[in-house]
């Protein structure tokens, strides 16, 4: 039986369960590049040293074997990333410590994390399942179950201002939605939360963050079990635009992705093609520790050179849309513009 434990953000639980399993500063723990700073964040706040490999070109996920190889006597937890949604075969990482499952891409109940010691997931704009902003730790190891739950007592609710900012936000997302504007309105909620008007993805100073001492909101619990279960009704019609891109782009992307990944020559070429013609096209990751670079990504303990294959795909990797109201007829429209594109020989 596992325990569900919900908090204000996906990196919120993910600090949680590290806490939880006792990690601490001068600790280890193991993840790929090509992730999200949001996923680092709860380790530098706990003063953990991150140990980034590279990543295997077909999943996009971590080679098995290059984690193995990275276990050290420091080495505290393996964070495993299903990137795009893609599954990593975790019964093929060999280590003895803990994993810890990052299904921020992935519809809960899609994918069986029971190997795991935790999982967590992420309901903010952008995921499979939005709900708010909000995070949910699932935990399948007992002994990790009590200690967390146990620490949960000293989560609050956030402040009142915040609650009204995240019930404003939601229902500004489902109307994007419901117009198909989603994707057209990134540069403005990126404005704006710079501005500090909407909340945005990342903390000014994650270390001080108080977030890191809420609970999930309680409009993003409330609608929560409601999106999941229409999350996991979508899921047929998402596979069906799967197998429309696979046929389109001659790649096979298992299970049910978030984003489908593509290859291309010159990224930023292929955003701006993209935007003029009116097409969605995303460039996640846009760094081996999206979206920092150079001084920053230094100082998230990322070492250049490190993980060629994690800086090739955040070089030439754009991904396309497979949310249920994805229309079909952009999906042969986006292969045509991506074989304009497309390095000849490339593949993902």
């Amino acid at each position: 039986m596992s325990t569900v434990l919900h908090y204000h953000r996906g990196r919120v639980a993910l600090h949680a369960i590290l806490q939880g399993l006792g990690v601490k500063a001068g600790d280890e723990v193991i993840l790929q590049a090509y992730t999200c700073a949001a996923v680092v964040e709860p380790l530098l706040r706990l003063g953990v040293k991150p140990v980034y490999v590279d990543i295997d070109r077909e999943s996009f996920g971590p080679d098995p074997d290059l984690i193995a190889e990275a276990v050290t006597s420091r080495t505290r937890a393996v964070i495993v990333q299903h990137t795009f949604g893609i599954p990593v075969p975790v019964e093929e990482i060999d280590v003895d410590v803990p994993i810890i499952e990052d299904c921020a891409h992935v519809t809960p109940g899609l994918i069986d994390t029971s190997r795991s010691a935790a999982a967590f997931y992420s309901f903010e704009w952008g995921k499979p399942v939005v709900a708010g902003i909000g995070g949910s730790a699932v935990v399948h190891d007992p002994e990790l179950a009590d200690v967390m739950w146990e620490h949960y007592a000293r989560y609050t609710a956030p402040p009142e201002s915040r609650e009204l900012m995240t019930d404003a936000e939601y229902l500004a997302f489902r109307a994007a939605d419901r117009a198909g504007v989603v994707w057209r309105m990134r540069s403005l909620y990126r404005q704006l939360s710079g501005m500090g008007l909407v909340v945005g993805s990342y903390a000014p100073d994650p270390r001080t963050s108080a977030e890191y001492g809420w609970r999930m909101s309680q409009g993003t619990r409330s609608r929560l079990a409601a999106r999941i279960a229409t999350g996991r009704a979508e899921l047929k019609r998402r596979r069906e635009l799967t197998d429309a891109y696979e046929i389109e782009l001659h790649r096979v992307v298992p299970g049910v992705p978030l984003k489908f990944p593509a290859v291309v020559a010159d990224k930023q070429e292929a955003l701006l093609a993209a935007a003029a013609a009116g097409l969605e096209l995303s460039d996640w990751f846009a760094t081996p520790v999206h979206p920092l670079s150079g001084v920053d990504l230094a100082r998230a303990g990322y070492v250049a050179g490190s993980c060629p294959n994690a800086e090739w795909a955040a070089a030439h990797v754009v991904t396309l849309p497979v949310r249920a109201a994805t229309r079909r007829d952009s999906i042969g429209r986006a292969a045509d513009l991506l074989a304009e594109l497309r390095p000849v020989g490339a593949h993902a």
